[in-house]
């Protein structure tokens, strides 16, 4: 009997010892898979977890998936530790890019805020806003069925109201308390890049100021001097102040307008060999006294033209120090119309050091007169 007793007794914590077992290899089951789960979900199964846990656990307002898609990119090109490596929503990518094109199909019209941050359309006469019927002063409700509220801002606005030419965008307004509904069709606008005008104290010099460098730069900076030309002006101030720069084939083009031969600039991008951009023939203007200004905000492909015409000792540079980027950013664009910006090459001139200093340093806070003037002394030299 006693016998019997401790078999049964055995036997009883024989089977706890075994439930405690399978519990064990239940709980280790379950984490390996749990491990392996979240390993094949990718290299990324950290920030996935991560999103998890905010979504599950914030006491703020959750942000949408597209804004904390576009916070993960921002917070991975921040890693790389360079200004110039960044995300571009898809608004202002679209800015940027008519911007460089140096054109873009719109409709012709101009916004304006009133004293209630409202959003009004004012149509350029004979454009498609024009022709359409919109009138001055029009408070836009809504584009495409995006409504507009005082919140939205004129990026996003403009954005929406380009796009592709010949293709219709709708847009719903108010007048006078009445909803009217406008389907128009958008047509190529020009972007200039650049204003041109003689001076007022000296007629026989001409200022063109180059605000970007686009696609069509060399080309507007032709027209105008040519235009400069037709009214007798003999000498040139290009101004490059607060010119952040552009395409870098389209500052290499403005370099050789003024330059007869040589070399202009190399660069070399990541795993590429290095390349020479020379002076085809002589530009039109080699023989054009110039002066150039520049400002601490005279950065990327307008550095290229100061930097290469001060090298052939073509041009007098007056002003402040600019900026020194030399860096070129390749332009990704997304699945959404965003694009990421990724510094991926280098610029140089040989024997020209960044940022560039000016022959003429002028205090940093000099005012529009003290570089015009500074710029009209040294032209006046070389007018008959």
């Amino acid at each position: 009997m006693e016998d019997q007793n401790n078999t049964s007794f055995l036997s009883k914590w024989g089977f706890l010892a075994l439930q405690f077992v399978i519990v064990l290899l239940a709980v280790a089951v379950g984490a390996f898979g749990y491990r392996f789960i979240d390993q094949q979900r990718g290299d990324l199964a950290l920030l996935r977890r991560s999103q998890d846990i905010l979504v599950e656990n914030t006491i703020y307002a959750v942000p949408s998936e597209q804004e904390i898609e576009y916070g993960m990119i921002r917070g991975m090109l921040n890693t790389v530790d360079d200004p110039f490596t960044r995300f571009v929503p898809p608004a202002e990518n679209e800015i940027q890019s008519d911007q460089l094109a140096g054109e873009f199909g719109g409709i012709g019209a101009r916004l304006e805020r009133d004293t209630q941050n409202r959003w009004r359309l004012y149509p350029l006469p004979g454009s498609p806003a024009d022709e359409a019927g919109l009138q001055d002063a029009d408070i836009l409700l809504a584009v495409d069925d995006q409504v507009i509220t005082p919140e939205s801002s004129e990026v996003d606005l403009l954005a929406l109201l380009r796009g592709p030419v010949g293709d219709t965008v709708t847009l719903e307004v108010e007048r006078e308390g009445e909803t009217l509904t406008f389907s128009i069709q958008r047509r190529q606008f020009d972007l200039p890049s650049v204003a041109a005008n003689l001076l007022p104290e000296d007629g026989r010099i001409g200022l063109v100021q180059v605000i970007r460098i686009a696609e069509t730069t060399a080309q507007e900076i032709t027209s105008s001097i040519e235009d400069l030309q037709s009214q007798g002006a003999g000498a040139l101030i290009l101004d490059l102040r607060d010119n952040g720069g552009g395409l870098v084939n389209a500052g290499v083009a403005v370099a050789r307008l003024f330059l007869a031969d040589g070399e202009v600039m190399r660069q070399q991008f990541r795993d590429e060999k290095e390349e020479v951009f020379n002076v085809d023939e002589p530009g039109p203007y080699t023989g054009f006294p110039l002066v150039i200004l520049v400002n601490g905000n005279t950065a990327s492909a307008a550095e290229i033209v100061a930097g290469a015409l001060v090298r052939h000792s073509r041009a007098t540079l007056i002003g402040t120090p600019t900026y020194g980027k030399t860096t070129i950013q390749y332009i990704f664009d997304l699945q959404d119309g965003a694009s990421v910006h990724v510094t991926s090459g280098r610029w140089w001139i040989p024997g020209v050091p960044f940022p560039l200093q000016p022959d003429m340093i002028l205090a940093p806070d000099a005012a529009e007169p003290a570089y015009i003037q500074a710029a009209l002394e040294q032209l006046a030299a070389q007018l008959p």
